[in-house]
């Protein structure tokens, strides 16, 4: 093999690709796994994951878009500019943001997931980790078989 592209014998393949990171576009980049013949190249500006930072604790569902469906950049490895900014750029140490790219590597794989299945980008984006139809929920609904679970505390 030509260069220094040799396969460590003692490297863990189910291990997730680390963050890179391009500086002349300042933008973080994931690269996702998943069945498609191309991976995809997720990006997201440093302001934008450093907003996000302080409201991202959790993949919470919104009735909205997600602020990660609003910052984030999809691309393919087939396109040559993409390759060659993935070569430009370094392995990221995210520090104290490491919780923040874990909930966002989320999305990206949920928004993989969904383009795998044919969808569109545009709507994926929009609504991964979007709560849908959710007036069909009737949260005071009690489970069909509570009249057969007795109430330890008396009377109901």
């Amino acid at each position: 093999m030509k260069g220094d592209l040799k396969v460590a014998p003692t490297i863990d393949f189910t291990e997730p690709l680390p963050f890179f990171h391009h500086h002349a576009s300042e933008r973080v980049l994931y690269v996702a796994h998943g069945p498609s013949p191309s991976p995809l190249v997720f990006s997201i500006a440093d302001k934008d994951l450093l907003r996000h930072e302080l409201i991202c604790r959790a993949p919470v569902l919104t009735d909205a878009t997600h602020p990660f469906g609003k910052s984030t950049g999809v691309s393919s490895l087939v396109e040559r500019p993409v390759r060659r900014g993935l070569a430009e750029a370094e392995v990221y140490d995210p520090g104290g943001l490491q919780d923040t790219l874990e909930l966002w590597r989320d999305f990206c794989d949920a928004v993989a997931e969904r383009l795998q299945t044919g969808e569109e980008l545009e709507p994926a984006l929009a609504m991964t980790w979007v709560l849908q139809n959710a007036h069909d929920i009737d949260l005071n609904d009690e489970p069909a078989n509570s009249a057969a679970v007795p109430n330890p505390h008396g009377a109901a």
